[in-house]
């Protein structure tokens, strides 16, 4: 079985099949490559062999996520399952919280004012994450008042981070309640959060 990875940043892109004899090393790579969603220029991959057939199996049924490639001397690239560390998104308001016990940030149930709420990408010991791998999709669902980009110029059900950070908005209802927006994706190394928003 052939492990497909880009050359740039290690990163696997696909297995071949795992048959015996091993398909060519080529034919792999085409066959991985021509599956790819906007693939890059085959030149831009390489593969790793994997013969033994215990380790294969392992490797198939192994997420995704969890297989990288390691470089285990000069030269040779070992493919190793690690479970990816966890990552977490922290949520805030702008909005006063006025109540004594609650911690619920609170906005004018007027249909016009609206709270500031920024999404940070951290790791397990709260540290922003940065990297050119924190640019995820995260989508947003809320049960009450509207959601609009972080200018208010158009409503949005989805932001993208950059570089582990982003904000948008939510407008309050003319009717007292407590909001909840959550935030989700799906990467499930990066846990969903909600923050609650109550209009006053």
């Amino acid at each position: 079985m052939w492990i497909v990875y880009h050359k740039k940043d290690f990163k696997i892109v696909g297995l071949s099949a795992d048959c015996e004899p091993d398909l060519d090393k080529n034919f792999a790579l085409e066959e991985v490559v021509k599956g790819l969603v906007k693939p890059e220029p085959l030149s831009k991959y390489d593969a790793v062999q994997v013969t033994d057939r215990g380790q294969a199996h392992a490797l198939i049924h192994a997420p995704r996520e969890s297989l990288f490639l390691r470089e285990v001397s000069k030269g040779k690239l070992q493919v190793t399952v690690e479970e990816p560390e966890p990552a977490y998104l922290v949520l805030s308001s702008d909005a006063p919280d006025v109540h004594p016990v609650d911690g619920i940030s609170e906005i004018k149930a007027d249909g016009e004012s609206f709270t500031t709420i920024t999404v940070v990408k951290v790791d397990a010991r709260g540290q922003p994450l940065q990297g050119k791998n924190d640019n995820d999709q995260l989508y947003l669902r809320a049960d009450y008042g509207t959601l609009l980009s972080a200018d208010g110029k158009k409503q949005i059900n989805s932001i993208k981070l950059k570089k582990g950070e982003a904000s948008f908005r939510l407008v309050s209802e003319r009717a007292r309640r407590v909001a909840s927006v959550q935030v989700f994706n799906a990467d499930a190394g990066l846990l969903d959060r909600t923050i609650r928003i109550e209009f006053i």
